[in-house]
């Protein structure tokens, strides 16, 4: 299964700033998550983009903060063509007393999330943006102290102008929020042994097509997806809970603790009594 795993190609020390160009071109990104926070941000063009289970129509000045383990793929189409810049960085480098001005359980849980900068403050947004690629370079040994503080301004940009707020997604057509519907109920009835045509039935569409359109529109076959919420939500237990692992398994919908071991080291490479021990 290659969709759902944790990204390692990068390794976050600091903060670090990428510019791109992406489009049909580019290879076709799986659902992925990471051990790192990210802000993308697009610059120009228009993308669809899977944050765990919704689907966002993204134009010029969105962006979608995406905390780590959070699944998210973008898909891009062939016009136009989109630019964007991601931020990765550590929860290390979050200043919580600087943004909440002392009360730290403000920000007890930050969360995912889909935002827009408003159209007024783009350009002071973008112009920050271009002060962190600039020392991204480490022109010389004050590029770190830059970044940090850059970053503490862009988060209390998100926060000045409100952008941390959860909003209903923008969706292309009603298709697509068919498959919303869809993933929506997976999240709600994991733990059920959902059938494939369960849940096309609450999107309204025949199994068959419903199979591809899931596909189409996540990156994801069904039977992938629901097995990634349900591995996402054992993770969370063997890490917060002293549960044995055959009761994790099947609290979690997997009706066989053999599978969902074999199923667990195969997606994140530990048995799940490894990640238990050492979750990093």
């Amino acid at each position: 299964m290659n969709s759902g795993k944790k990204d390692s190609s990068k390794d976050i020390n600091g903060i670090k700033v990428l510019k791109a160009k992406r489009g049909d071109f580019s290879p076709k990104q799986s659902d992925h998550s990471h051990s790192y926070y990210e802000i993308f941000f697009l610059l120009s063009g228009k993308c669809r983009f899977l944050l765990k289970d919704t689907v966002h129509y993204l134009e010029k000045g969105d962006l979608v903060f995406i905390t780590p383990g959070e699944l998210h793929h973008a898909i891009y189409s062939s016009s136009p063509n989109c630019e964007i810049l991601m931020i990765y960085f550590n929860g290390d480098h979050i200043d919580r007393k600087l943004l909440t001005g002392g009360d730290n359980s403000a920000l007890a849980e930050i969360h995912s999330f889909m935002g827009s900068i408003p159209v007024l403050y783009q350009e002071d947004f973008i112009n920050l943006l271009n002060r962190m690629l600039t020392e991204n370079a480490e022109i010389d040994e004050y590029s770190a102290g830059f970044m940090n503080c850059y970053l503490q301004e862009v988060l209390l940009m998100l926060m000045r102008y409100s952008v941390m707020n959860e909003e209903d997604p923008q969706l292309l057509n009603s298709r697509d929020a068919a498959i919303l519907l869809a993933t929506k109920y997976i999240y709600k009835n994991y733990k059920k042994p959902l059938s494939l045509e369960e849940v096309s039935a609450q999107a309204a569409l025949s199994p068959t097509y419903f199979s591809k359109k899931f596909k189409q529109v996540t990156g994801m076959g069904f039977k992938e997806y629901l097995n990634f919420v349900r591995l996402k939500h054992a993770q969370t237990a063997l890490l917060t809970t002293s549960n044995t692992i055959t009761d994790i398994a099947l609290e979690n919908g997997f009706n066989d603790s053999n599978y969902f071991k074999d199923l667990f080291k195969k997606v994140y490479g530990k048995s799940p009594r490894e990640f238990r021990k050492n979750p990093e």
